[in-house]
């Protein structure tokens, strides 16, 4: 039956082992840019913490 056949199987063959290796890559690299936009966004937010507990302290 097809219906019972994993995504896994279904798919393979339609990539090369090039553009498997390179679609592994370009996710590895989306991953890491992700994860440095949250961490700047961490640090965005704890800038912005520290400004404002000064102008309130002031």
């Amino acid at each position: 039956m097809a219906g019972n056949i994993s995504p896994e199987k279904s798919l393979e063959g339609v990539l090369t082992q090039e553009q498997d290796s390179l679609l592994d890559l370009y996710l590895n690299n989306l991953d890491n840019f992700f994860e440095n936009q949250k961490n700047a966004e961490k640090i965005q937010v704890e800038i912005e913490t520290l400004h404002l507990k000064k102008i309130l302290t002031e």
